[in-house]
């Protein structure tokens, strides 16, 4: 496959896989688009070997496929494979740490339990280790490299993944994966097995609206840090808009993530995109 087929390629699998950062990055300077599809293409590959495996051990082969890939690529061999070709070319382009790659595989990893979450502060560190660092990956790509530039980054990352974690709770728990912390729904004098029954519907909602208070808290704090950073790094900020839009309509629907006001069209997400600032 030629540079030019392979480009095309790799944007095709984020708008199929990832519309939500596929949008955004229509947002980026033209020239950074290409390195962040081959990014984002990366994280779709590894993101849903979950759903396309029948059980954990196969998601484990798959898994070790990528770390396999990693080790070559960093020994500067070219896999067979589209997306890790373009990640074996966009490493050495942008000084980027393969080390990177193999945190959000691992970080990955815990998609395969089915119930990988039992405090809180794990949920936040697999938000900030998936969204946060691939976040960070495409700011880096944009050619900015200052920690505090970095920092928010991960920050917007961290709270746009806690958000899709909330709206994607229908999806995941029909793949018999529950990513609600443990601690939340103890709290709340309920189990894994009770907690979706009709009897336990509002006390779902008040956990869904807890764990929402925390998403928008993360949002806030991105909200601030994003204050006064400069033009360029606004590319890797945008992500921010959609955050905002889930939580609110998450919020109006009464936090009920299945329920169709969290079915947001397309023309919206381009016009809060459009508009941010």
């Amino acid at each position: 496959m030629n540079e030019s087929g392979q480009n095309s390629y790799l944007s095709d699998e984020v708008k199929r896989y990832d519309y939500d950062r596929w949008l955004t990055t229509l947002f980026a300077p033209p020239d950074a688009r290409d390195g962040i599809f081959t990014i984002l293409a990366f994280h779709a590959e590894i993101a849903r070997i979950r759903e396309t495996v029948t059980e954990p051990l196969l998601g484990d082969i798959r898994l070790q496929w990528w770390r396999d890939a990693l080790t070559s690529i960093a020994g500067g061999s070219l896999p067979a494979h589209p997306v890790a070709e373009a990640v074996a070319r966009l490493i050495p382009a942008h000084d980027l740490d393969v080390g990177d790659f193999q945190k959000l595989i691992e970080a990955r990893s815990k998609d395969l339990d089915p119930l990988p979450f039992g405090r809180t502060d794990e949920l936040l560190d697999y938000a900030e280790q998936t969204g946060g660092l691939l976040n960070v990956l495409i700011l880096r790509i944009l050619g900015e490299e200052t920690d505090a530039g970095l920092a928010v980054a991960r920050q917007v990352g961290k709270a746009y993944a806690l958000s899709g974690i909330l709206r994607a709770v229908p999806y995941h728990v029909a793949q018999d994966v529950l990513r609600i912390p443990s601690d939340v729904i103890a709290a709340h004098g309920l189990t894994a097995d009770t907690l979706f029954t009709s009897k336990n519907r509002e006390g779902f909602f008040r956990i869904m609206q807890e764990l929402a208070a925390i998403a928008e808290q993360e949002q806030a704090t991105a909200r601030q840090l994003m204050q006064g950073r400069p033009k360029t790094e606004k590319a890797a900020y945008r992500l921010a808009a959609l955050t905002t839009l889930y939580l609110d309509r998450l919020r109006t629907a009464g936090y009920d993530p299945a329920h169709e006001k969290m079915d947001i069209g397309r023309l919206r997400k381009i016009f809060a995109l459009f508009f941010w600032r």
